[in-house]
């Protein structure tokens, strides 16, 4: 290949690059999220959410993990490979739950209540569908959120609901 071809294909590449294309992305979900919130509603909203949570889950499946710590680290893992953030798993022996701390959910701009955390039902379904897939989970648990702020954390009890 000559020099001229390859500097032309390396500089789509780069142009075309997943950081590039995600600022055009951002102008098409914005937009995604208005007209489902105004067709939709907020509970099949959330509803849809927890389904597509589920189906991430299912594109990034998780090994079985050992112990807690490793599960965690598997999590970040998969999180980091797609930049949704990152999880503290905390187990809460007395009130019987998991908790689930995430940091960086994408946001797409102030959509949501509170503000910038429209995606956050996905989680619910992402995490249900992890902890499901690991060896001896219990079918009767799921991942609720517990606590949304505005902020950049999301706090969710996987517990019996």
């Amino acid at each position: 290949m000559d020099t001229a071809l390859k500097e032309s294909l390396q500089s789509h590449y780069a142009h075309h690059s997943a950081g590039a294309r995600s600022v055009h992305w951002r102008l098409f979900l914005r937009p995604l999220a208005e007209q489902i919130d105004a067709v939709a509603g907020v509970t099949a909203r959330d509803d849809l959410l927890r389904r597509v949570g589920r189906g991430m889950a299912a594109l990034l499946p998780l090994p079985p993990a050992r112990t807690l710590g490793a599960l965690e680290m598997e999590m970040n893992d998969a999180l980091a490979e797609s930049g949704w953030g990152s999880v503290r798993l905390l187990l809460d022996e007395e009130a019987r739950t998991l908790r689930i701390v995430h940091v960086g959910l994408p946001r797409i701009g102030s959509a949501g209540t509170p503000p910038g955390t429209w995606l956050s039902c996905l989680l619910e379904g992402l995490y249900t569908a992890w902890m499901a897939a690991q060896p001896g989970s219990d079918p009767n648990l799921a991942a609720k959120i517990q606590q949304l702020s505005a902020g950049d954390t999301i706090v969710l009890a996987y517990k019996q609901h």
